[in-house]
């Protein structure tokens, strides 16, 4: 179960061992897309939570007595900080550095707050870590791809467990409960990481949309469209084109003596006083 309280401009739920009364909203960088993840930060707990909005057009919430209307719905999912600093050691690969340096972030200063929730062994799962109390640090691929591996493990078993299936088929293999789970934990990896975990696992993902090349369109002569854009030409001869069939009415009227009658026009003149 969760717990749902209001904050200005939104409902929030979290799990019910995070406090709401003691915490913080601080942006970090996404350790996938390069932009802004919003996260909450809990002082009671030492954790770590991606706050996920739901959107919806019309939307209203029954909070304790109140109902809110128009207000957003955010929803705190536990956020492993490992995933966090891994983009920061891909930053620079080929040395040691302290990691209070590593996460100097101008654009995003509260990614600081890692340097107190890793430990060494937290660290130890995607670098080698010298003995020191500044923690010296050096990104570890081979380390950093058994722990995406055992994360991958983890995520399929949940599924298979709680018969998450996606789509129709409800009747998944083990590798096709890996190959969605590996999707999961890509979403918070570099693509580059995600191409090599795959190979480590042996699935292969979908391409996404936005990689997919657009098809070349035909080159098409420009005379031929201006012509196919002109009405068709009758093919009749000059003066030879074939009469409009007439209705049994229009026969009848063209048949009428018509000498003598006054046109209609005419009873629409402006009388003569």
């Amino acid at each position: 179960m969760g717990t749902a309280f209001e904050s200005n401009s939104a409902v929030c739920i979290f799990p019910d061992e995070c406090s709401k009364s003691e915490g913080q909203i601080l942006k970090l960088m996404h350790p996938k897309e390069n932009q802004t993840c919003i996260a909450y930060f809990s002082t009671e707990t030492k954790s770590l939570f991606e706050l996920l909005s739901v959107k919806e057009k019309y939307i209203s919430w029954f909070v304790d007595d109140n109902v809110l209307g128009d207000t957003q719905l955010k929803v705190g999912t536990l956020l492993d900080p490992i995933f966090m600093i891994i983009p920061y050691l891909l930053r620079n690969v080929d040395r040691y550095s302290p990691l209070a340096q590593i996460l100097v972030d101008e654009k995003y200063p509260s990614v600081i707050i890692l340097e107190d929730l890793l430990s060494e062994s937290d660290l130890s799962c995607v670098a080698n870590v010298k003995p020191s109390l500044d923690k010296i640090i050096k990104f570890n691929k081979e380390k950093t791809l058994n722990w995406l591996s055992e994360k991958v493990d983890k995520v399929a078993a949940a599924m298979k467990k709680c018969g998450v299936s996606p789509g129709f088929n409800s009747t998944l293999s083990d590798k096709e409960y890996k190959k969605y789970a590996c999707g999961i934990v890509s979403d918070y990896i570099s693509r580059s990481l995600s191409v090599d975990l795959q190979e480590k696992l042996g699935v292969k993902l979908s391409v996404d949309c936005d990689e997919e090349k657009p098809a070349k369109k035909p080159k098409l002569n420009h005379r031929v469209d201006q012509d196919a854009c002109k009405p068709a030409k009758s093919s009749m001869p000059k003066g030879k084109e074939k009469a409009q069939k007439l209705t049994k009415g229009q026969k009848q009227l063209a048949s009428v003596n018509t000498k003598g009658m006054k046109s209609m026009s005419s009873f629409f003149k402006k009388v003569e006083k």
